[in-house]
């Protein structure tokens, strides 16, 4: 018998290198696991109007909620995806939010929670609240970005690559940052998969708009998450205000300071790693930022061991995810 899934809020769709990673092993651990996954709804796709995409929800032997970075601060976008947990193209379809952010949300989204058969967080602190708010068990494992190796090629450091932030304010400063370090590029974790992009007046008039009018180095935009983890991995430091930009410079062992997101994602992420908070610059400070700051024995070793969590922890996630599509009558 051949088991499907489908997946609510792909944000492979949002066009960044992170997301596309996520959503790639998301798929590949579900097809793995012998489930095929036959519809996917696009992040802040109105998905209760999508007909195919109720159809093959009607049909599926499993419905998995991608939380990623959108249940917070009681937002709409993460309101309409709990909406599922009661939908009547669900029925009585097993239910499962994987790799969630839970921060600041109202207190009667745990009545939806509850109606999910399982629930993973992708930080410790997301676990214990979403626990409070459903009284419901909810295991945590990190970021799905980190639960497959990097695969880069050795190479030879050198230089910054300076990231970006979904804050306007934080991208100032990086762009300021950019401008002033020595051998510094501007790369960004979003990819705009248009050839306008190609020509350079198109690519310097983007960070013009994203990062300020400032004396910027050249912006690159890889082509595609290989590309961008081959960049990251070239790189001596990566100056970001992205939580997978944070990611993926774990997974390459690439040396980084960070700039606090919209929600606590990057400090949840770097205190679950055993990392601390060492590496997260506030604004006032940016000004300082080196032009190198490498790992030191302990931090290498932190996340070698929180990687190989990540790796062991979704295998068994993926598992139990398609032990739930069986267990559907």
């Amino acid at each position: 018998m051949t088991r499907t899934a489908v997946i609510l809020n792909d944000t492979s769709t949002r066009y960044h290198h992170g997301c596309a990673r996520v959503m790639r092993l998301l798929v590949d651990g579900l097809e793995r696991h012998g489930l095929d996954v036959t519809a996917r709804s696009p992040a802040r796709n109105d998905w209760t109007r999508d007909e195919a995409f109720l159809r093959e929800m009607k049909r599926a032997s499993l419905i998995v909620v991608n939380g990623e970075g959108t249940l917070h601060h009681g937002r709409a976008a993460g309101a309409a995806l709990l909406k599922v947990a009661d939908h009547p193209a669900r029925g009585q379809t097993p239910l499962a939010l994987v790799n969630a952010l839970w921060e600041h949300n109202p207190d009667e989204w745990g009545a939806r929670l509850r109606r999910f058969d399982l629930i993973a967080a992708r930080d410790s602190a997301s676990a214990e609240a979403m626990r409070l708010a459903s009284g419901r068990d909810v295991r945590w494992l990190p970021d799905l970005s980190l639960s497959a190796p990097a695969e880069v090629s050795p190479t030879r450091r050198n230089g910054v690559i300076v990231g970006d932030s979904v804050k306007p304010a934080p991208r100032r400063v990086l762009g300021a940052a950019a401008a002033r370090l020595p051998q510094a590029r501007l790369v960004p974790t979003k990819t705009l998969r248009s050839k306008i992009w190609s020509a350079a007046p198109a690519r310097a008039a983007l960070a013009s708009a994203w990062y300020g009018r400032l004396r910027l180095p050249p912006l690159e935009m890889p082509r595609d998450e290989a590309a961008y983890l081959e960049r990251i991995a070239a790189a001596r430091l990566h100056l970001t205000g992205r939580f997978h930009a944070v990611c993926l410079s774990m997974l390459t062992e690439t040396p980084f300071l960070a700039l606090a997101s919209n929600a606590s994602k990057i400090e949840r992420l770097l205190s679950d790693s055993g990392l601390g908070l060492d590496r997260l610059i506030a604004l006032d400070e940016a000004d300082d930022l080196p032009a190198r700051r490498d790992f030191e024995p302990r931090e290498t070793a932190a996340i070698r061991a929180f990687l190989e969590t990540a790796q062991t922890r979704a295998e068994a996630l993926f598992s139990d995810l398609a032990a739930l599509a069986k267990a559907r009558r």
